[in-house]
């Protein structure tokens, strides 16, 4: 993992990862911080300077995940545990970002619901159904690459309903563009802040303006 800049490049700070996650910051802080294991829930890189960015790619997974354990209905304290388990089994500390997790990780997750204060999760007679639905609403997001590589290297942000925006770390230095185009996120909002329509902005870049009002609309709605 040492020369993979999916582990090592940090890319956002915890406030621009937690909006581009549409999470709480203190949730996601939280996660950087408290500990599954010998690792924290959610991975973090030191920053080249003081606050600087500190989230690289693998955490993001990580977190987009973690909201879907969330999802489940799981304390703190039960993700804390089911995390751990999951590291333990699949042998890996980034085991939320692993490709086993679409299927060994879900029978773990199965084997522990009776273990956890919500008996078959309570949110249906048949657990298994809502872990497999709901994990897997998540990791529709998560895109690995061919050949058998066991982590991805593309995340869908699901924050930007309405227009197909990523995170690859191939791409834009990492940060959020448009899947098709490879146009930054960021580009379009300054285009935004500056005063041009939304239509003026499509026709400059050369994207629908459906996209362009997805992305404002999400940003808008983050902040």
């Amino acid at each position: 993992m040492e020369d993979d800049v999916r582990f090592t490049v940090p890319l956002f700070t915890p406030r621009e990862a937690a909006q581009h996650l549409g999470m709480p910051r203190s949730t996601l802080r939280a996660w950087l911080t408290n500990k599954a294991g010998p690792a924290p829930l959610v991975h973090r890189v030191d920053p080249d300077v003081r606050r600087g960015s500190s989230v690289p790619f693998i955490a993001m997974i990580e977190a987009h995940v973690l909201r879907g354990f969330r999802a489940l209905g799981l304390t703190p304290t039960e993700i804390k545990s089911a995390v751990t388990r999951l590291r333990r089994e699949l042998g890996t500390e980034f085991a939320l970002a692993s490709s086993r997790l679409a299927t060994d990780g879900v029978s773990l997750l199965v084997d522990m619901s009776d273990t956890f204060e919500r008996p078959r999760w309570e949110r249906a007679r048949d657990g298994q159904r809502v872990i497999d639905e709901i994990i897997g609403d998540y990791l529709r997001f998560v895109i690995w690459p061919p050949g058998g590589d066991e982590y991805p290297n593309r995340l869908r942000l699901r924050t930007y309903e309405g227009a197909d925006v990523i995170i690859d770390p191939r791409f834009g230095f990492g940060q959020p563009i448009l899947e098709r185009s490879k146009i930054k996120v960021e580009d379009i909002l300054d285009a935004f802040r500056s005063g041009e329509g939304n239509r003026v902005i499509a026709d400059e870049f050369g994207i629908e303006t459906e996209e362009v009002e997805a992305i404002i609309r999400a940003r808008l709605r983050a902040a």
